[in-house]
């Protein structure tokens, strides 16, 4: 089939990353649903940006710690759309809107931990999971997970959200295997991208610090990233990989 009139639903779409790839989806021939826990109007937005680029487009509201909220979404994509064949997990959380110092195990309780973990690696699977049928019916089943360069070496490894997303690449795998040969399964790993949700309000020298790492002096930009997600999505023959984009700070 490929991507022309192909159906995906992206998590997280009413975020910097995921409109971004919403709209690079748009220009390969894709419908989309635009899945949202917060910011309907910002999902709205996305989607009416992608029925103005001549695709067919819709918002659903999508808690991926819930199992009946993620149901309810397949269920509404399907409704609408007669099929799912691409879904992009791109939903993520940093800290879930907790005062957290880097490394204060006292402030991360428990309960912070399990709700991190409970969006950033086990949302993924769930949501893969409930798509899983739909996905294997479609003659180019595709699952691209957004994970994170902050997953690698020592950066940002005092924070809880540097090993949620580190998880989404051995998750990426035990998915490809499991859905092999109808489905395949991929993941992107971005490095620091200052327009986003989860990193803006950041201090101007963490960026800084960043380039300065960076083998390309660079952080790194929306447009690469949804660029890759989409190039796995037309691959008829990658699957189990992850993919690193974030100016060389990490080299695989």
């Amino acid at each position: 089939m490929g991507l022309t009139n192909a159906v995906a639903l992206v998590t997280g779409g009413s975020g910097g990353l995921g409109a971004c790839i919403c709209a690079h989806l748009a220009q390969a021939g894709v419908d989309v649903a635009v899945g949202f826990k917060s910011g309907p109007d910002r999902a709205e937005g996305t989607a009416a940006t992608h029925r103005a680029g001549g695709r067919r487009a819709i918002t659903v509201s999508l808690d991926q710690a819930s199992p009946a909220s993620i149901e309810d979404a397949i269920a509404a994509v399907i409704a609408e759309f007669g099929r799912l064949d691409i879904l992009i997990n791109n939903a993520a959380i940093t800290t879930g809107g907790h005062d957290i110092a880097p490394g204060d195990l006292a402030a991360l309780t428990p309960e912070i931990w399990d709700e991190i973990m409970s969006i950033n690696l086990r949302g993924p699977y769930l949501v893969t999971r409930a798509a899983a049928p739909h996905l294997r019916a479609s003659d180019w089943g595709r699952v691209v997970n957004i994970g994170s360069t902050v997953g690698k070496g020592e950066w940002y490894a005092d924070r809880a959200f540097a090993p949620s997303k580190a998880a989404v690449v051995p998750l990426t795998r035990f998915l490809a295997a499991s859905l092999a040969p109808d489905v395949t399964v991929n993941c992107v790993c971005p490095g620091i991208m200052p327009e986003t949700t989860l990193a803006t309000g950041g201090p101007p020298e963490l960026y800084q610090r960043w380039r300065d790492r960076a083998a390309l002096g660079t952080t790194t930009a929306l447009d690469d990233v949804a660029r890759q997600v989409v190039a796995a999505c037309a691959s008829p023959t990658m699957t189990g990989q992850s993919i690193v984009v974030d100016g060389g700070i990490h080299f695989d």
